[in-house]
């Protein structure tokens, strides 16, 4: 039985649309009920996503406060490798702060990995 599942995402959010729908699908599995933890996790130009200046009319993409407010509401765990921010230039004062959100290394996102049911590489 599947009762954990990690979403791994890296690719940018700049002209494609994984990331928002990583974070779709992640809300939509808890939102089944049938699965006890969903994780996302963010990995190389995906980090960009979290941004606190992205502006999404520059980007010609759609306004990011929905995904971010379904976050919030679904209780999503979302990972961000401390190694790709960096690669980024982004410190984590730059980041949209949320109770959720936690930064973590290599081995730790190995280990989230490793303990799921299931991962899916989006």
């Amino acid at each position: 039985m599947v009762n954990s599942v990690v979403i791994i995402c890296e690719d940018s959010p700049f002209g494609k649309n994984s990331v928002v729908e990583s974070i779709r699908m992640a809300a939509g599995i808890l939102a089944v009920g049938d699965i006890d933890t969903c994780k996302v996790i963010l990995l190389k130009d995906a980090v960009y996503f979290m941004k606190k200046n992205l502006n999404p009319d520059a980007l010609n993409v759609d306004d990011f406060t929905n995904i971010i407010r379904l976050i919030e509401l679904s209780e999503l765990e979302i990972y961000i490798h401390d190694k790709a921010l960096k690669t980024a230039g982004i410190e984590s004062t730059d980041l949209i702060l949320k109770e959720n959100l936690k930064i973590i290394g290599t081995h730790q996102i190995s280990q989230i990995i490793l303990d799921a049911d299931m991962s899916f590489k989006y």
